[in-house]
């Protein structure tokens, strides 16, 4: 392979994350072939101000990939915005990247793997590769390093210009979506939080690319690529992040080979078992499903 994908890192200001995060992304075979593009967004409180400093001391230290690039906001954006606007600016020179956020530990056979599903499938039938795969359990006579699922990953992924530029982030047919029962059935099949977490996103109640690139995904009826093995493992589930609570419900095995020819599966294999699973990985509990189902059925009202 003569063409690697450049790849994105998004920070803000956990130095020890983002060390950790660099320093396992080198360890790849192929980090030397690589672009890196550091994003690191400004401050959003006056005591942000010294760790961003420190941070940014860190970051211009960097070496270990083909370049480095580190490119600085003097404006806080936050993390949805940020990732929006660094991704588009990376398009305008490359058809493929690899995205990062500063909290998430790759194995030493990341940059190959991605890379590689990149090279194999097609954005005309695949929406984007995942880095990352949740603990569920495969049978035992699954043959590929891969499998199909209906639903982004926003730990360690990859995905096309084609893809992330069609997709509409101001979600503009939102109405006619949650009204449909039928649409969001389909769309809840990659599991039932999805519905809600768009439906707070419209109402301004969270800021998430994640949820409007995976409806993008929805609507263009394409999958996304899961490993069969992790090959990222999130650190900041540990209580230091912003937008989740400290949880061991995401630790999966990882895949810790640095090269592997990788049997890819089929774009056309959906493999029910596995899918089957992993919605249920995914699927709120029957008290928050019903929570759900309520706030849903008052947005109807609301924007009719």
């Amino acid at each position: 392979m003569n063409n690697f994908a450049p790849i994105a890192l998004f920070t803000y200001n956990r130095l020890d994350h983002t060390k950790k995060t660099i320093e396992a992304l080198a360890k790849n075979k192929n980090a030397l072939k690589s672009s890196l593009f550091i994003f690191s967004d400004g401050a959003k409180t006056e005591s942000d101000i010294p760790l961003i400093e420190k941070l940014h001391n860190y970051l211009n230290t960097v070496t270990g990939f083909k370049d480095v690039k580190l490119i600085i906001s003097d404006t806080n954006k936050g993390l949805a915005q940020s990732i929006i606007e660094g991704v588009t600016s990376i398009f305008k020179n490359h058809n493929e990247v690899i995205v990062l956020e500063d909290d998430l530990v790759t194995t030493p056979g990341f940059i190959t793997f991605m890379n590689n599903a990149l090279q194999f499938y097609n954005p005309n039938k695949i929406w984007s590769i995942a880095g990352y795969t949740p603990p569920i359990k495969l049978e035992t006579d699954y043959s590929f390093d891969s499998y199909l699922a209906p639903r982004n990953c926003s730990w360690g992924w990859a995905t096309w210009k084609k893809n992330w530029l069609n997709t509409d982030w101001d979600i503009n047919d939102f109405k006619s979506f949650i009204e449909s029962k039928e649409k969001q059935i389909l769309f809840n099949v990659g599991g039932n939080d999805l519905t809600t977490m768009l439906l707070k996103q419209q109402q301004k109640v969270i800021n998430s690319w994640s949820i409007r690139f995976n409806y993008g995904g929805f609507k263009a009826q394409k999958p996304s690529v899961y490993p069969s093995k992790s090959l990222v493992n999130n650190i900041g589930i540990d209580g230091s992040g912003t937008h989740m609570k400290k949880t061991s419900r995401y630790n999966s095995e990882l895949e810790n080979v640095s090269e592997l020819n990788y049997n890819f599966c089929p774009d056309n294999l959906s493999n029910p078992i596995i899918q089957s699973r992993f919605k249920r990985f995914y699927d709120t509990s029957l008290q928050r499903k019903l929570i759900n189902w309520f706030k849903i059925k008052l947005a109807k009202y609301t924007l009719t």
